[in-house]
């Protein structure tokens, strides 16, 4: 009976029946504002931190997102020498930098190390916040996979308290967990950071009103209007330069607090120029 029991609270809190105080602090939730670009560990430019910074100067990016493993890397952090060298050059630029990793649920207590390693790639010159990938779906029990995902954030928020925490999510729009923890995400992290990528090709009404049922699920979902929300695209390569605008000016217009596309290796200059479209507000 208390199992029973267990399980209907933790449904309810997945679910959003449930509606925990919020424990995502404005300041922190900053960080993950403004335009940025995202490098994972198959990308060429995650060794050539020079190339990286250079670019995002040039484009006034306010922060740079960097993948540090996954679940099926073979060491906690991948290229870590270039990774320290990448977070004292951003900052001698004035430009955030917010390491991630895919966690893959099935080993808690290693995404956990993971995690902390990635808090630690700048060594003494500390990154700005960390964000977690949740959208891996090696655990197929749907809610053991939320549980854990809930609870891996929540022991972020407690061994890094003042650590500014962002949920990088699969779109709500499209949402393929059929349990998925927003309310405890909105609890333990500071902003969530939808992966708003088109399911199939879009026109560009489709594409913007996408964009704008990303920002907007997300904030009805967690009960708050403020929710930061930080829209990622994608993936650049392979959008148009009309669809790509129109998920600019949908983030724009639905109040996002941040704007960037996956990934800085694809983008090309109607890219940049969606990101100064959201820019321009």
């Amino acid at each position: 009976m208390h199992r029973f029991v267990l399980l209907l609270c933790l449904a309810a809190l997945t679910t959003g029946l449930l509606a925990p105080a919020a424990g995502a602090d404005p300041a922190r939730g900053a960080i993950f504002s403004g335009t940025g670009v995202w490098i994972d560990i198959w990308d060429a430019l995650e060794k050539n931190p020079t190339s990286v910074v250079a670019t995002a100067q040039e484009r006034e990016v306010s922060v740079i997102y960097v993948e540090t493993s996954n679940a099926k890397s073979k060491v906690d952090v991948v290229n870590p020498a270039p990774l320290k060298e990448l977070v004292v050059l951003a900052h001698a630029a004035g430009i955030r930098v917010v390491p991630w990793y895919l966690p893959g649920f099935q080993r808690p207590k290693v995404d956990q190390r993971r995690l902390a390693a990635a808090m630690a790639i700048g060594g003494s010159e500390a990154v700005d916040g960390i964000a977690v990938d949740i959208e891996a779906t090696y655990v197929k029990s749907a809610s053991l996979r939320a549980q854990r995902a809930a609870a891996l954030v929540a022991w972020l928020r407690t061994t890094y308290p003042k650590a500014a925490i962002g949920a990088i999510i699969p779109s709500p729009v499209n949402m393929y967990w059929p349990i998925f923890p927003y309310d405890a995400l909105y609890t333990s992290a500071d902003a969530f950071l939808p992966m708003c990528y088109p399911p199939r090709r879009l026109s560009d009404q489709q594409m913007y009103d996408m964009t704008v049922g990303c920002v907007t699920k997300i904030r009805d979902l967690t009960g708050d209007q403020a929710t930061p929300v930080h829209l990622v695209s994608g993936l650049a390569g392979g959008l148009s330069s009309g669809g790509l605008n129109a998920a600019a000016r949908g983030a724009r217009d639905a109040g996002a607090n941040g704007f960037s596309l996956y990934d800085l290796a694809t983008t090309k200059a109607n890219g940049w120029a969606a990101l100064a479209t959201w820019s321009a507000g």
